[in-house]
């Protein structure tokens, strides 16, 4: 085989590959607009906005060992990410 052939073949294969990901990517937006079309659209008067409650309870409050490791985790990652975005602009200005 020579070179030529080689890459007759992988461009070949490559341009197979990519029509198959074009045909999907057609399929999947043809598929939503006509879901578009046969779906109603919906009215402000059949649903209604719920009510948020105020006084809900959202379950029992944390442990405030619990609410400590959660902070302190936290703040290390603010304080490493800060580290490492002042590195690259130090890099960047260079």
């Amino acid at each position: 085989m020579d070179l030529s052939d080689a890459l007759t073949i992988t461009g070949l294969g490559m341009a197979v590959v990519f029509s198959g990901l074009l045909l999907t990517a057609g399929l999947i937006v043809t598929l939503g607009r006509i879901d578009q079309i046969f779906t109603p659209p919906p009215t402000t008067a059949e649903a209604p906005i719920p009510a948020i409650s105020t006084d809900a309870t959202l379950g029992p409050p944390i442990d405030p060992e619990i609410l400590t490791v959660i902070t302190t985790v936290l703040e290390v990652e603010r304080r490493l990410n800060r580290i490492g975005r002042s590195s690259v602009r130090e890099t960047a200005d260079e």
